[in-house]
């Protein structure tokens, strides 16, 4: 009679098996920051990846909250000045990201604000974390 439950039970644990949740994939990118002010007169992107680089963004006073001094290992970063404005409110937004298997190809797009009544010269600048050491491909 033992064997016979211990059999059963067995089986059941065999048979309903466990399921393992999906994994969430993690975003390829994050947005660090963003300002109205602070960048450069005219449109440009810098793509950041080198320990020499990286230190001139951990010198900047509103940059440095936002990174960490080993993320350089595992990360890349792209700088983007969207050039002077009339206005303030211009954002970024990552249109997409790929990942093949020998770089990243990443799309950005410039995002003119709706409602922006205040008339103010501007200098728009984005730090984007590129979350790999691939190299990057701007579109």
């Amino acid at each position: 009679m033992k064997k016979i439950v211990i059999v059963s039970l067995v089986f059941m644990l065999f048979s309903c098996g466990s399921t393992k949740p999906p994994m969430l994939s993690k975003p390829l990118y994050d947005v660090l920051f963003g300002s109205d002010y602070g960048g450069a007169s005219f449109q440009f992107y810098e793509i950041i990846s080198e320990e020499k680089e990286f230190n001139m963004l951990l010198k900047d006073k509103m940059i440095k909250p936002y990174i960490k001094k080993e993320d350089i290992a595992t990360c890349n970063f792209i700088l983007v000045n969207i050039g002077e404005k009339q206005k303030k409110g211009y954002t970024i937004e990552v249109k997409s990201i790929e990942e093949l298997s020998d770089k990243m190809v990443v799309s950005i797009k410039e995002i003119e604000p709706k409602d922006a009544p205040i008339e103010n010269t501007t200098n728009p600048c984005f730090v984007v974390k590129i979350k790999s050491k691939k190299p990057i491909e701007i579109k």
